[in-house]
């Protein structure tokens, strides 16, 4: 078998990390602990648990949150917490350390997607399906408090993280193309955004946000187009994944983002950039084609090589790992749309 290039392999733990970390603040995770806490701490101690024995919280784990000074609902579930708020079992079910295929096994509810992403209302769950999510959840905790008596706020945050990272980690290797896109997208709009090159920028929903009101936290899967201060403008699409115009709407560069991490499948994804380059060079000849790729095999350099169609060309790593590289790359996109020098 031949060796997997050191630029994939490096390429293929950036893209990981970059895409773990987007995930758990796309979902929330970053805030749910928080959001919970506080809700504990304001309105925890109203809540009513004689009857916790009924919800499978076992007597040995309360005296143990007792004797560790934390607050029952940051552990056990209650049924009115579930009730109100049905998105909160995302957390419960992560502090168990329970998968959601395992959730809807061991609950037998099989909406625990459409619960934790908040598609259920509040008040909307009827009390059979509250009780086997109960029972499930704190029956479980109680296990792992149990065996684990010296459990603090710290663990117990920590045990959401873990379950989260194994959910991110099953889905990573269907979104390494994908990821791969997003940083590069990312770096193109952090660039000229730090260059003041923007002055506005439209959503996948059309609606336009000039600069000066712009969200910095705003995922830049969100973000469609830039308009830049000189009239020019770049559409992030696919078939070519980036695109650049003039301000008189003509094409002036594409580029395409190839950032699947598997040598064997270099050739497929070159076939469909060539189609991409080509056509766009029938209709406007002088635009600047740039490849942004992961793996540049030999077969691949070598078809490239012979090639017309491809006038420039990067490795993902060398943009992400070099600053130099990065203002290098975004300052050839800044030359061809005229604004190097417009200040």
């Amino acid at each position: 078998m031949a060796k997997v290039p050191e630029s994939v392999v490096k390429e293929s733990y950036f893209l990981r990390s970059t895409f773990t970390y987007n995930r758990l603040h796309s979902e929330g995770y970053f805030e749910l602990f928080m959001r919970i806490r506080k809700f504990a701490r304001v309105e925890g101690a109203k809540l009513n648990w004689d009857d916790r024995s009924k919800w499978s919280i076992g007597e040995e784990a309360w005296d143990i949150l007792q004797a560790n000074k934390i607050a029952p609902m940051l552990v056990f579930l209650h049924p009115k917490v579930l009730q109100l708020n049905p998105s909160f079992l995302k957390y419960y079910r992560s502090v168990a350390l329970i998968p959601q295929k395992g959730m809807k096994a061991l609950s037998g509810v099989s909406s625990i997607d459409k619960i934790e992403d908040g598609k259920v209302d509040s008040g909307r769950l009827s009390g059979q399906q509250i009780e086997k999510l109960v029972r499930t959840i704190n029956e479980t905790l109680s296990l792992v408090v149990t065996l684990a008596s010296d459990i603090n706020e710290n663990k117990i945050e920590g045990m959401m993280y873990a379950t989260a990272g194994t959910k991110i980690d099953g889905s990573w290797r269907n979104q390494i193309g994908a990821e791969g896109e997003r940083v590069i997208r990312k770096i193109i709009f952090n660039e000229l955004f730090a260059h003041e090159d923007i002055s506005s920028v439209e959503n996948k929903k059309d609606l336009l946000t000039e600069i000066g009101e712009w969200d910095a936290n705003t995922d830049i899967d969100e973000v469609k187009k830039i308009h830049l201060v000189n009239g020019y403008s770049i559409l992030f699409s696919s078939e070519p994944d980036v695109t650049m115009y003039s301000d008189s709407g003509a094409i002036v560069g594409i580029i395409e983002i190839k950032s699947g991490l598997d040598p064997a499948g270099a050739l497929e994804r070159l076939g469909a950039m060539f189609k991409s380059f080509e056509n766009t060079l029938a209709e406007y000849p002088d635009a600047v084609t740039i490849l942004v790729a992961s793996c540049i095999t030999k077969e691949v350099d070598k078809r490239l090589n012979a090639s017309m169609a491809v006038r420039q060309r990067y490795l993902t790593t060398d943009i992400t790992s070099s600053d130099a590289e990065k203002r290098k790359f975004v300052n050839r996109l800044r030359v061809i749309m005229q604004l190097v020098g417009r200040k």
